[in-house]
């Protein structure tokens, strides 16, 4: 996981010795580890991909449109830490914005770079193609205000230490940065930040006194606690305290629980791993365990909806320590400027002599071994899939879940150690799963396995980069849920609606039209006999590319979707009618 760089120069400023302007960029995201960057060319942007293939240390990933490259970046950062994309002006990066809005709703760190046009042009109110034409170039840039923690549109003298400024931001905050780069810029030099260390300000005595008030409060809380239970979300995650996480955990001997949006943060096969808290819609057991509880620790917690099961999730603010990025709550009393990780540590000495309570593992939700004995040549169900997945998935494999059926039939299983889960359960935008997987698998260490799994709606909106997976020989297993459309939106409203239908694609023939390698693995499953077949090749393939059409039935749904849906379609009934 990358942290904040110690951003300091070593040029001259803004003389033949100094970098250009793009030459500093890139070299300020490798300091930071980035080794590729995703998006699509464009005339405005075009030199600094020049700059960025010559880099050394940088790979330029082309995507088939920006969408996918926010997405593909996304599922980087998550992975890395942080990613880059890069769009023209306009049009590009307009088209990246939903992604760029998803990875701030979910506190991911993406820097966004636009291409823009030449100074002069824009201070000219020049109307130029891939603009609005009324002689403002701004309005792009203003749009993307709410989307990041920090922009810039970058100007000669000021283009260094505004690069700095919001890159030094995107990796304090863990969301996004938006840089409006003018084309003319690129090869200009750069005035340099100043070359001297930055200072290191000494720790302040008032977080120090916080640090020491939470502790002793902590200490009271849980003195008489019998029963503790660690709750992980995503933004423990984000601002990488697993380590702590599972220092506490293991010294502790605590039960613990993650929510939806932090599934894989703590390894599943640890002793007292409850399951996903889900709020009314978590296994009554899990449920019992973390509400019921004499103190829960939440680290990172934002429940919204999805994440809450619908705002049912019941935790008492007297028995709740609440760890969020830059502050604590104990009980409830807050403690500024505490941070996660120091938080973590305070608990972990506390709680490190405590007695060991006896081991018990509870099943997450929708995990209950499926009892019916499938015909073999019979037609495939959603039970039965699952069950065959839990027993595919293997340590190490990199999970990519798209929203809806693939999502909550992955939550139904208990998933092997030292996997890591892609999914996005709060901003919610099907098709994200196929460009993120592509990131993640970048991302990670060389050969780990991409298994995606998504559905049919989903993955025609984003299909193209199963090209881009294959172009970069990735070693990834896609099973296509094909339940005949929106299957998610059909049990909210609309189970006949001509709206949830989409076209009938000839699933078989789309691999081999985006360039898989002949050697691929490409199946059909609509029956147990032809699935197990299919996985057992899936299993033997050593890389490249699998490709898994699997056949359901339209009204079919994991159970934990269906009670969802119902939630959902309740709430949006009641909004109609307040």
């Amino acid at each position: 996981m990358v942290r904040v760089a110690d951003f300091t120069s070593n040029g001259r400023n803004g003389d033949a010795g100094a970098p250009t302007v793009a030459d500093h960029l890139l070299a300020r995201l490798v300091e930071a580890g980035v080794r590729h960057v995703f998006g699509v060319p464009g005339d405005y942007n075009l030199g600094l991909l020049d700059v960025i293939e010559a880099h050394p240390d940088l790979e330029w990933v082309g995507n088939a449109n920006e969408l996918n490259a926010a997405y593909a970046a996304d599922g980087y950062a998550r992975t890395h830490g942080l990613a880059a994309v890069v769009t023209t002006y306009g049009v590009g990066e307009l088209s990246a914005m939903n992604g760029i809005a998803g990875s701030f709703a979910e506190c991911v760190p993406v820097l966004m770079i636009a291409g823009t046009p030449a100074t002069h042009v824009q201070e000219l109110g020049l109307p130029v193609h891939h603009g609005l034409l009324d002689g403002d170039p701004g309005h792009f840039a203003r749009a993307f205000g709410p989307l990041t923690c920090a922009s810039a549109r970058l100007c000669a003298d000021t283009a260094a230490r505004e690069i700095d400024r919001v890159l030094g931001r995107v990796l304090a905050d863990k969301r996004p940065g938006y840089i409006a780069l003018p084309c003319d810029l690129v090869a200009a030099r750069a005035v340099l930040p100043g070359s001297e260390p930055a200072a290191v300000e000494a720790e302040s005595s008032t977080v120090v006194a916080a640090e020491r008030g939470f502790a002793e409060r902590a200490q009271a809380m849980l003195a008489g606690a019998s029963a503790v239970v660690v709750l992980a979300d995503h933004l423990a995650d984000r601002h990488g305290v697993q380590r702590h996480l599972d220092c506490l955990i293991a010294l502790g001997s605590l039960k613990s629980a993650t929510t939806a949006a932090a599934r894989s943060l703590i390894d599943e096969t640890t002793p007292g791993f409850l399951g996903l808290y889900i709020g009314a819609l978590s296994d009554p057991a899990v449920r019992d365990a973390v509400e019921t509880a004499d103190v829960v620790i939440g680290a990172g917690l934002r429940l919204v909806d999805i994440t809450s099961g619908g705002f049912t999730a019941r935790l008492d603010p007297d028995r709740l320590i609440d760890l969020q990025p830059h502050h604590a709550v104990a009980g409830r009393e807050s403690f500024p400027g505490v941070g996660m990780a120091a938080a973590l540590i305070a608990l972990t000495n506390i709680v490190a002599d405590r007695p060991a309570p006896a081991a018990s593992f509870f099943e997450p939700h929708g995990m209950a071994h499926c009892t019916d004995r499938p015909e073999p040549d019979g037609p495939l169900t959603q039970g039965t899939f699952w069950q065959r997945i839990g027993g595919f998935l293997r340590p190490g494999d990199i999970i990519a879940a798209d929203q809806g059926t693939p999502l909550y039939g992955l939550l139904g299983l208990r998933l092997p150690s030292g996997v890591d889960v892609i999914a996005q359960p709060l901003w919610a935008s099907i098709g994200y799963a196929l460009p993120a997987i592509i990131g993640a698998q970048l991302a990670a260490e060389p050969g780990r396995r991409g298994v995606l799994l998504i559905g049919d709606g989903s993955f025609q909106m984003t299909a193209q980069e199963l090209g881009t997976m294959a172009r970069h020989a990735t070693h990834s297993v896609v099973f296509l849920l094909n339940n005949e459309g929106y299957t998610v939106e059909r049990a909210i409203n609309g189970w006949t609606a001509g709206y949830n239908e989409i076209p009938r694609w000839d699933w078989s023939r789309v691999p081999g039209a985006l360039g898989a390698a002949p050697d691929s693995v490409i199946a059909r499953a609509g029956t147990p006999a032809e699935l197990d077949a299919a996985l057992a090749a899936c299993q033997r393939l050593a890389g490249g590319l699998a490709f898994v059409e699997v056949v359901l039935d339209r009204h079919d749904m994991p159970p934990l979707l269906t009670e969802l849906a119902n939630a959902i379609a309740t709430q949006n009934d009641a909004a109609s009618r307040s």
